[in-house]
């Protein structure tokens, strides 16, 4: 009889064991990508809220300098104009250019006049 210790012949394991494959591990994996999607869009959205309040911030001193500016100006009125010695033009000026002579318009009345009795005379002569 053959006891449980010898090894004359080697058996193979009546069954081969498979590693398991678990929703667990790929949920695992999903939770992983997302968490590192979300710490990157905070990431962003840190770095849009650092631009905007620094943008603010600055339109915020802006505003200030300008109300500051605004109170230490002291506005100035125009000044008003002389009328005891109005603008004369110089007579040298006028020298210099000569008298335009006034033009009649070429108003072509004495044509049109002959073109509508043209057309009249025409317009007898065919009834």
């Amino acid at each position: 009889m053959r006891g449980p210790n010898s090894s004359s012949r080697e058996s193979s394991p009546l069954t081969q064991v498979q590693e398991f494959i678990l929703n667990v591990n790929i949920w695992a994996v999903h939770i992983a990508e997302f968490d590192h999607k979300v710490k990157e869009k905070e990431i962003m959205y840190k770095r849009y809220s650092h631009i905007e309040e620094s943008e603010a911030a600055r339109m915020l001193e802006e505003k200030k300098a300008l109300k500051q500016l605004r109170r230490t100006l002291v506005p100035h009125a125009r000044p008003i104009s002389n009328f005891e010695h109005p603008f004369c033009p110089q007579l040298e000026a006028m020298k210099l250019q000569e008298a335009k002579k006034a033009k009649s318009p070429n108003l072509r009345v004495l044509q049109r006049q002959e073109r509508r009795r043209m057309t009249v005379k025409s317009a007898t002569s065919m009834r």
